[in-house]
């Protein structure tokens, strides 16, 4: 027990939440003030496709650099928009740029071809696609009802799953409350560093949010563990001592987690850079939450409920708590501590006729135990 008077989670709950706030808040003013930076899947534009003769990258850093020779070669053409260099498979380039119409996507083309071949002579042209405004705002709607519909799910499995407590709301809102604080993070920050917001940033969304939800229902199972054992502890010591069981495992996940993106983030690719950042972000955001917020939140809201129905009910009326009174299923008591019972409890506790053979607990009379006579066979 002295983990749980060491470090006191539990007590500094307010704490937590402003610091969750305050970052909300942040993450709020970004999304607004600056807006999101529309990749070609909302935004609408082109995807030039072009095929070298034989492969000229095999390494991630050939493809880097090859990456960045282009990038500068395009520079003077003056493009109406920042162009998304990606090589594939070795042998293919892939350029993406920002057009409203395909009579501007097939100018473009055109004069991409023209200075790609003052470098590289043989390379072909293998495609070129083009996607309009009205599919990109289709994508967006169809991304952002996935995502709140992902969430809502989530809820109601969390509701269901803890309501044999009696409390699934609470729990619910707790993790409802929590994952939002991930999305907000995750938003935020896409939105103050003008990272390219396209479908890959949609998965990485929802990827955040079944990482925190994992974490959070890991936590809350160890809780529910906690109210069945520890019947005879507050609420608010178990939910500490819950927290301080699954902190290393909570941390040890989400660190290996990390390492390998930083991996990702020094080694790969410009293209997955982005990809991997935003769920570097988002994770250390759900480990925050998992923690900090989604168990301790529980706690306020059971508080405001108790005041609520002590309100509403009257005084001699006993108050219907969310989590019920946990009682002691276990009682170990020590021989010096022992208590003798009176003759009047052990009465009220025996049956009136009891049954030979049965050991019977000695009154407060007597000094000690008597062994039952053995009757005699003829």
């Amino acid at each position: 027990m002295q983990t749980t008077e060491r470090f006191d989670i539990v007590g500094k709950t307010k704490l937590w939440l402003g610091i969750a706030i305050a970052v909300m808040l942040v993450g709020l003013v970004g999304l607004f003030g600056r807006g999101f930076n529309l990749g070609l899947d909302f935004a609408g534009g082109a995807l030039y496709q072009f095929k070298f003769p034989e492969k000229v990258a095999t390494t991630t850093r050939e493809e880097v650099q090859i990456s960045s020779e282009v990038r500068s070669m395009l520079r003077g053409l003056n493009l109406p928009s920042q162009p998304v260099i990606q090589i594939a498979e070795g042998d293919t380039l892939l350029i993406r740029l920002k057009i409203q119409s395909e009579r501007e996507s097939e100018r473009w083309r055109a004069e991409i071809l023209q200075t790609l071949r003052q470098k590289y002579p043989k390379i072909e042209e293998a495609g070129t696609e083009f996607i309009g405004s009205v599919v990109g705002g289709e994508l967006t709607r169809a991304a952002i009802w996935a995502t709140v519909f992902g969430l809502l799910l989530v809820s109601l499995f969390i509701w269901f799953r803890y309501q044999i407590l009696g409390a699934g709301w609470l729990f619910s809102l707790g993790a409802l409350f929590a994952l939002a604080h991930d999305v907000l993070v995750l938003i935020g920050f896409t939105a103050w560093s003008q990272i390219e917001v396209n479908s890959s940033f949609i998965a990485a969304l929802l990827t955040v949010a079944g990482y925190s939800v994992q974490d959070t229902v890991v936590i809350y199972d160890r809780i529910r563990e906690n109210l069945r054992v520890r019947r005879g502890w507050s609420l608010e010591r178990i939910v500490n001592y819950s927290l301080l069981e699954t902190m290393p495992r909570s941390i040890n996940t989400s660190l290996t987690t990390a390492l390998a993106l930083w991996a990702i983030l020094l080694v790969g690719g410009v293209a997955v850079k982005p990809l991997a950042f935003s769920l570097f972000i988002g994770i250390t955001a759900g480990t925050y939450s998992s923690i900090f917020i989604a168990a301790p939140l529980v706690l306020i809201m059971q508080r405001w409920w108790e005041a609520r129905m002590a309100q509403k009910r009257p005084a001699t009326a006993p108050v219907r708590r969310p989590i019920a009174e946990q009682r002691p299923i276990l009682r170990v008591t020590t021989p010096a501590a022992e208590t003798e019972t009176s003759e009047e409890e052990e009465a009220a506790e025996k049956p009136a006729s009891s049954p030979a053979g049965s050991i019977l607990r000695p009154s407060a009379t007597t000094p000690s135990r008597r062994k039952p006579r053995k009757k005699r066979r003829r």
